[in-house]
């Protein structure tokens, strides 16, 4: 039971932190466009509460219309009312239709009341198919006057799903739609879809910043070669045992990861080790391997730390934030010769779905602390980034290839409703890929076995 509250209080908060953090880039960037967004949620619905804030001014004029409502008189301050608006000639939101909701009251079409005036359609913004032209709305009412209303028409909600958060923006598929995403240029729009997974790039070089920053206890001592097996790279290099590693792949080796690291950034490719040898400095040049015998790593060296002593360490931030943009660098590095080790070595990737991901944050999370929880937010954050900005339908790169198509096509846009069926055929393949994967993170689970090993 402490096992899975401990995955329940690190899995949640960490999925929380990495999607919002997601949305974060869709935001800011659409504020920057000026898009209309209509709500950032914190988790998925249903929704457990909400602040809605914003001034956006709406004018009200004679072909305004009213359900539930007499009037504009009836309106007043505090009050929570739904609005279809369209763009007037001076810029402003002009509100067409103005719903007041009645509580406790199912409303009901009424087929009888006359259709609300449709305005004078632009060439370039033209509904696709069956679509509506107007922003709909809702919000609170801050101020009312006889012609015009400020309405706080942006919510911050907060829903009883703590798995992630979304950013709702107006006419993500209508370009009709005043004041949408869809209306804005190929450059606008590219860059809303590609800000999502920009952040998620960013956000593990701000956190093994803020690692570097903070003193911690380091191992350090020299890095000593205790064997060299026999058919190695190492071998074939002249690399002997006894020898103590300076450098490798021009990286410094003081501690017990600094080899092993250098050499996973260097798979396939020729690499040079300085090394003490009794009183000589010697260069050695070593190509690691892909897919080595079991038992003797990628260049079939021993390694041993001697001579260690624990210094604490800390960087100032003009240090520490370089060292975090490498890091980060590494860690693509890392991914792109995991990719290759598949390929050029002939293993399967070990995938793992929610359930399996939920696993190993609960086990790193015991046996590392906040430490291991935030080396495991980096490594999320970076293949979320990947992930998305893939030509996946459905997700924020699958979108953006729409985007490009249309650029390519010289301003031609593809349907929305063809859009919308590859996105939807793209939703359907990914949920059953996540249900296969998943149900091996069943058996594992049922098995006692860890993704981890052991």
């Amino acid at each position: 039971m402490e096992a899975f509250l401990i995955t329940l209080a690190s899995f949640i908060p960490m999925l929380t932190m990495l999607v919002v953090v997601h949305e974060m880039g869709h935001f800011f960037t659409a504020k920057w466009f000026h898009i209309k967004i209509l709500e950032f949620g914190v988790g998925y619905p249903p929704r457990a509460f909400g602040i809605y804030t914003g001034r956006t001014r709406v004018l009200l004029d004679a072909n305004t219309k009213y359900v539930n409502a007499a009037g504009s008189a009836e309106l007043k301050p505090g009050q929570f009312i739904k609005v279809s608006s369209a763009d007037g000639p001076d810029g402003n939101l002009v509100a067409r239709i103005i719903e007041v909701p009645q509580k406790g009251v199912r409303l009901k079409k009424d087929k009888t009341a006359p259709k609300p005036p449709k305005l004078p359609k632009s060439p370039r913004l033209q509904a696709p198919k069956g679509g509506d032209e107007f922003l709909k709305h809702d919000g609170k009412i801050r101020a009312i006057g006889a012609d015009s209303m400020i309405l706080a028409d942006m919510a911050y909600t907060f829903n009883w799903t703590p798995l992630g958060g979304f950013v709702r923006l107006a006419g993500e598929n209508n370009p009709a739609v005043p004041r949408s995403l869809a209306s804005k240029s190929v450059f606008a729009r590219s860059v809303v879809l590609a800000a999502g997974s920009a952040m998620n790039a960013l956000l593990p070089m701000v956190i093994m910043a803020v690692m570097f920053m903070i003193p911690q206890d380091v191992t350090v001592g020299n890095v000593v070669v205790t064997e060299v097996l026999p058919g190695s790279p190492a071998e074939a290099a002249g690399m002997r045992a006894r020898d103590v590693v300076l450098k490798a792949g021009g990286r410094v080796a003081e501690t017990q990861s600094d080899v092993p690291r250098a050499v996973s950034l260097n798979l396939g490719s020729e690499m040079e080790w300085v090394v003490q040898r009794g009183a000589t400095q010697q260069v050695i040049r070593v190509t690691p391997r892909y897919n080595p015998p079991e038992g003797q790593g990628p260049t079939g060296v021993r390694l041993s730390l001697e001579n260690s002593r624990v210094e604490t360490r800390s960087d100032p931030p003009w240090v520490a934030v370089p060292k975090g943009v490498a890091g980060t660098w590494d860690l693509l590095i890392l991914l792109k010769k995991e990719v290759a080790s598949w390929v050029v070595g002939g293993r399967s990737p070990e995938l793992s779905g929610p359930i399996g991901i939920a696993q190993v944050t609960g086990e790193v999370t015991r046996e590392g602390g906040l430490g291991g929880w935030l080396v495991l937010a980096v490594l999320f954050s970076v293949n979320l980034a990947i992930l998305n900005i893939l030509p996946i339908p459905m997700l924020d790169g699958g979108r953006l290839l729409f985007v490009l198509i249309e650029w390519v096509r010289r301003g031609k846009r593809i349907p929305a409703e063809k859009e919308g069926m590859v996105h939807l055929a793209g939703f359907v393949l990914l949920i059953t890929f996540v249900l296969y994967i998943s149900y091996g993170d069943i058996v594992r689970l049922i098995q006692g076995k860890s993704i981890l090993g052991g």
